[in-house]
């Protein structure tokens, strides 16, 4: 009997002391701060989080996460349930991102606020308030790392669509017809060198002829200086120094400007000159008596005023 009531209290010393140690556990590893409840609605993958997770104001610990699930009104919508610290006051601009613990592969809610709406966020056990869940940084290089591959691979198929046979067979000869363009003016330039050359030859031979020309301008204002009191000599020469002046003013410019051509066409309005001054010339010496008494009255014709007929002469039968 003595040995079974010994066993009997050692059993109810081991159930009592067990009782104890859970008693003790559950004391020491309750919540003592004051906590309510929010939701995190995410729309993006919550890949490393789980419950019991850290949840973070700027970068303070405030609460941990209590559940993980679907909406059931969007089943492409995750609701995270946290428990936050009544003392952090959340905001209505407050907004949530994923962050990642060391190289673990744990993540944890990292809360924000963009001072967007300053106003309290209302929450309650029954309508706990929402905080929108943002894309993190990885999931920002993520999407640009997708759409870069994106872009490489429609780059590079539009690189094999240009440079397909039939466009390299295009390139080829516009390179080759190129080249043979190039060829063609190089060829060009050596021949029109010697054209050059000759162009300044005839350069120089039009400006020796402008001096001659000015020097027979200078004879020509001579003689017209000797005839200034002869008032019909000295329109035509008058007339003849312009026309050589005019001629000469010509022949320059067609020289500096357009060359061989104009060249011509001076050297015709020279020559019709030359022959007006000879013609002057020859009348004076016909008629030298024309320098002081002027040119004589040309004869009238038939119906003109002083006109007489000539005498008919008659024969003898």
């Amino acid at each position: 009997m003595e040995s079974r009531a010994n066993v009997i209290a050692a059993g109810l010393f081991v159930i009592a002391l067990t009782i104890g140690l859970i008693v003790a556990a559950l004391w020491l590893t309750r919540d003592r701060i004051d906590t309510v409840r929010y939701l995190v609605v995410a729309r993006v993958p919550v890949s490393g989080l789980h419950v019991k997770a850290a949840v973070r104001l700027r970068g303070v610990d405030v609460g941990r996460v209590d559940a993980i699930g679907f909406d059931p009104q969007d089943r492409r919508t995750v609701l995270v349930t946290i428990a936050v610290d009544r003392a952090a006051a959340l905001t209505q601009g407050t907004y949530g991102q994923l962050a990642f613990q060391g190289v673990t592969g744990l993540s944890f809610i990292s809360l924000d606020d963009d001072g967007s709406h300053p106003q309290l966020l209302a929450t309650s056990d029954a309508a706990p308030g929402r905080i929108e869940l943002r894309p993190s940084l990885i999931d920002g290089l993520t999407d640009s790392g997708r759409d870069l591959l994106h872009d490489a691979a429609q780059v590079a198929r539009r690189l094999n669509a240009a440079l397909s046979d039939d466009n390299l067979a295009h390139l080829g000869g516009t390179l080759r017809s190129a080249d043979a363009a190039a060829r063609q003016m190089a060829q060009l330039a050596q021949d029109l060198q010697p054209a050059a050359r000759g162009l300044q030859a005839l350069q120089t031979d039009a400006r020796v002829a402008l001096q001659h020309l000015d020097q027979v301008l200078v004879d020509v204002h001579g003689v017209s200086g000797q005839l200034g009191q002869h008032l019909g000599a000295l329109d035509q020469v008058g007339q003849g120094a312009q026309a050589l002046g005019q001629a000469s003013v010509a022949l320059q410019s067609a020289v500096v400007d357009d060359a061989l051509p104009h060249l011509t066409r001076t050297l015709d309005e020279l020559s019709a000159s030359a022959r007006s001054l000879e013609r002057l010339l020859g009348q004076l010496q016909q008629r030298p008596q024309s320098l002081v008494f002027g040119r004589p009255p040309e004869t009238p014709g038939p119906g003109e005023p002083g006109f007489v007929p000539p005498a008919v002469v008659t024969g003898s039968r």
